[in-house]
């Protein structure tokens, strides 16, 4: 009789320290799948907010006024001539340079290049004469800044891709001789 006690004592000892055991296993690869969700959760708010400086900066480069004298038209960003709008533009587009880590290589390039770009020329005394220069290559980036929000959009759930991307020995970073033309 004692060996029978014995017996089941020690198989339900045996059954509790292995269902312990494996309790325990899957409850900490469930913590390390909550943890990895919510580190996914991070990167994914911080990119959709990256994104949404540069959607900002499209609307504000599609919108476009003609003017009544002479119907040549320029992009609403550069609609005003208070001494804030030579900013203005400049500000939309550093905000989505600060965002960098955030964004595609390919996406970061194409907003570095409108930067460049609104950065070349030589400031006329009119902010609006500025827009009506630099209108068609505007509306040209705008147009390839909005094609490529949509493709990253397709993709902004593919954390551990784009980390891969961002992991790359070289940073390319390319100085770029800004001068007026």
């Amino acid at each position: 009789m004692n060996q029978l006690w014995l017996a089941v004592l020690s198989s339900s000892v045996l059954s509790g320290i292995v269902g312990a055991i494996v309790g325990g296993m899957f409850s900490l690869r469930g913590k390390q799948n909550e943890y990895v969700n919510d580190y996914y959760k991070t990167i994914i708010r911080r990119r959709v907010a990256a994104y949404e400086k540069v959607e900002l900066l499209i609307v504000n480069l599609k919108a476009a006024v003609v003017a009544p004298e002479d119907s040549r038209p320029y992009h609403l960003l550069f609609s005003s001539e208070k001494d804030d709008d030579w900013k203005r533009a400049f500000l939309l587009v550093s905000g989505v340079l600060n965002e960098g880590l955030w964004l595609t290589q390919e996406m970061f390039n194409k907003v570095r290049d409108l930067s460049i770009l609104l950065f070349q020329f030589e400031k006329p005394v009119s902010v609006i004469e500025y827009g009506r220069k630099l209108y068609k290559d505007l509306a040209t980036r705008r147009d390839e800044l909005e094609w490529l929000l949509a493709k990253d959009m397709l993709n902004l759930h593919g954390v551990p891709r784009f980390l891969k991307q961002k992991n790359r020995p070289d940073p390319g970073f390319h100085p770029e001789r800004l001068g007026y033309k």
